[in-house]
């Protein structure tokens, strides 16, 4: 039997429908749909609600009592377990906390885009593989971050090894995000096109905020460390939440938004 030709007001129906609804399984997204000052004002949220947490949870690794207990006179093997153990720890809490908090901007994004496109059961589960895929690299992020910290190839000068420490450690963070997000709201129908902007804006939101924090830091409040894994609790610890979650939802909706305007 030959094929049925749609009529135009059929085409322009199933177009509308794939524009609107584009995880329907009509036609793949090709670009996300929520706007990057829907992105922004999610990632302070995340970022707030995570800051919160962290403050009344930190530090979840500590040292053992003996370690804490250790004298300035204890031998030079313990005072380097001390300080091996120390950074270990803080290594581990700055890990877990980018973790929690890539998890939570990735479940955000990812629902907020299904809303969008109006697919309400892919709000749930979309988020949720969104949030294990972006704590999946956060946490391989913190483990590379930790054995680079302990490398003797890193520059010499503190605020050049943060700077490289962080731009890594939140580049791969915001390479996960960005995945998340692709797959959380196309899977199965996953676009290259959609999968590469959300990758690339990922990477680089993360590593312009990693290498924006120590800088920011450094002129905002002088009196913050920033030679270490883990900002101090208070309004260091926001700054860092806060720019890195920022940055990587701008970029990552932002060019997801210009790839759409590119090819409509």
């Amino acid at each position: 039997m030959p094929k049925s030709i749609p009529n135009d007001g059929e085409e322009t129906a199933v177009a509308s429908e794939a524009a609107v609804n584009p995880a329907s399984g009509l036609i793949g997204g090709h670009a996300l749909v929520i706007s990057p000052l829907v992105g922004i004002a999610l990632s302070v949220v995340a970022a707030l609600v995570i800051w919160g947490v962290l403050e009344s949870i930190l530090p979840v690794f500590e040292l053992s009592e003996r370690l804490r207990e250790l004298s300035g006179n204890a031998p030079e093997e313990q005072q380097r377990e001390r300080m091996e153990a120390s950074i270990a720890a803080a290594s581990n809490n700055a890990t877990l906390s980018m973790a929690m908090l890539a998890a939570t901007i990735a479940l955000f994004l990812a629902a907020a885009e299904a809303k969008f496109r109006r697919a309400g059961l892919r709000m749930m589960w979309g988020g949720v593989l969104a949030a294990g895929v972006a704590a999946g690299f956060a946490v391989g992020a913190g483990i590379l971050r930790g054995e680079l910290d302990a490398s003797s190839a890193m520059p010499e000068d503190p605020l050049t090894e943060t700077i490289v420490l962080q731009t890594i450690a939140w580049g791969i963070t915001g390479l996960g995000i960005g995945l998340g997000v692709a797959l959380g709201v196309s899977l199965p129908n996953v676009s290259s096109k959609l999968l590469g902007t959300c990758l690339f804006g990922g990477l680089l939101g993360g590593a312009l905020g990693g290498l924006i924090y120590p800088l920011a830091s450094s002129v905002l409040l002088p009196n913050a460390r920033t030679e270490v894994s883990m900002p101090d609790p208070g309004l260091s610890l926001f700054l860092w939440l806060g720019l890195g979650a920022v940055i990587i939802a701008l970029t990552v909706t932002g060019m997801g938004r210009e790839k759409k305007k590119a090819e409509a």
